[in-house]
C-alpha cells in the first residue's frame, strides 16, 4: 500500500503528542519483536497478538510484516482486518499457519488504522486502537508454552529519533542470562543507529554501529558480558525525519523465560553522547551504506 497516507496520520499524532501520552491509545504502532522460530537451548519462539477496537463502529486495521535482515521497502507480506465495536481479537501465533505462515523467522509488525478504507479524520471519536503481544517459547520437551514476555504496541509516533536518546537498562548477559538486542524502523531508507554497552560503573565496554535498512527490522545477540548493565542507542545517519524502535530481550538460559527491555527515551545525555562521539575514531570496517528515499509499502495480501 501507500504509506504516504499512513505516515501522515503518524505525523498529525506526533504533534499533538507529549511523552506524558505514551501509553495512551494511538491509530498506529510498531510490535517490535515477533517470532516463529527456533532459537538456543531447544527453544521454540512463537508470538500471539490482541487488538481491541474501544469504538462503537467497526474500525479497519492493517497488519504488515517486517522480515528480520532485509529491505522491507518492496512488497510486504499483509493482512487486512475489520475489528467489530468493543472487539477483543486475538490472533494467537500470528506468524503461524493460520496467520502470516512464516515458519522460520523473526520480525516486526507495524499495525495501523487503515485510513484508505476509513476517514479517521472526519470521526470525532477517531481510530485509535489497542495493540498487545506476547511472545513466548515451547518447552524443549513439548507441552504448552510459557506465559513469556509482554510486548504492548509501542506508539509509532513516540520512537527513537534525532531529538533523543534510548537506554535499555538491566541488561544481562553473564551465563545465567543472555540478551539479544534488536531494532525495528519505521523509515523509508537506511539509518545507522550507535549501541553503546555500560557496566554499572558507567564504562563503556561494547560499542556497535549498525545500519537498519528501509522497514527493517535487525536482531542479534549480545556478545560482550555483562550482569546488570545499560545500552544507549541514538541515531548517527539516515534522513531528518528517521524513527526507529530499539528493544532489548533478556533470557534465562536455563529455563527459557524471556523479559522484553523497553526503550526508554529521553533526551538527557544526548548531547553529551553526541559530544562522546565526534572525539571516537570511526569504528574499523563500517563502510558507509547509501540510503534511498521510497514512499510505498505495498501490500503483499495474505
Amino acid at each position: 500500500m501507500r504509506l504516504g497516507a499512513a505516515i501522515g496520520t503518524v505525523t498529525a499524532a506526533l504533534v499533538l503528542a507529549t511523552a506524558a501520552s505514551a501509553r495512551e491509545l494511538t491509530s498506529a504502532y510498531v510490535v517490535t519483536v515477533v517470532a516463529n522460530n527456533p532459537g538456543a537451548g531447544g527453544t521454540d519462539w512463537h508470538s500471539d497478538l490482541t487488538l481491541y477496537n474501544p469504538h462503537q463502529y467497526p474500525l479497519p486495521v492493517v497488519l504488515q510484516f517486517l522480515q528480520t535482515g532485509r529491505d522491507n521497502s518492496g512488497s510486504v507480506p499483509t493482512v487486512e482486518i475489520e475489528l467489530y465495536p468493543w472487539e477483543t481479537l486475538n490472533l494467537w501465533d500470528v506468524l503461524g499457519p493460520n496467520g502470516f505462515d512464516a515458519r522460520g523467522r523473526i520480525g516486526a509488525l507495524l499495525a495501523y488504522a487503515d485510513d484508505q478504507r476509513i476517514d479517521c479524520a472526519g470521526i470525532a471519536a477517531g481510530c485509535d486502537f489497542a495493540v498487545f503481544s506476547r511472545t513466548y517459547t515451547l518447552r524443549p520437551g513439548g507441552g504448552a508454552g510459557e506465559y513469556g514476555q509482554a510486548l504492548p504496541g509501542f506508539p509509532s509516533h513516540l520512537g527513537l529519533d534525532r531529538s533523543v536518546i534510548a537506554y535499555l537498562p538491566q541488561v544481562m548477559n553473564d551465563g545465567e542470562f543472555r540478551t539479544n538486542l534488536g531494532v525495528a524502523s519505521w523509515t523509508g531508507s537506511f539509518v545507522r543507529i550507535r549501541l553503546e554497552l555500560q557496566d554499572p560503573g558507567g564504562t563503556v565496554i561494547d560499542r556497535q554501529d549498525v545500519w537498519i535498512p528501509p522497514f527493517g527490522h535487525a536482531h542479534w545477540r549480545l556478545e560482550t558480558g555483562v550482569t546488570g548493565g545499560t545500552v544507549a542507542v541514538w541515531i548517527l545517519d539516515g534522513p531528518a525525519d528517521a524513527m526507529v524502535y530499539p528493544y532489548a530481550s533478556v533470557v534465562n538460559e536455563g529455563t527459557g523465560d524471556p523479559v522484553n527491555v523497553e526503550a526508554h527515551l529521553t533526551a538527557v545525555g544526548l548531547t553529551a553522547q553526541a559530544a562522546r562521539v565526534r572525539s571516537q575514531r570511526p569504528l574499523p570496517g563500517r563502510a558507509a551504506v547509501p540510503g534511498f528515499e521510497r514512499d510505498l509499502l505495498p501490500r503483499e495480501r495474505r
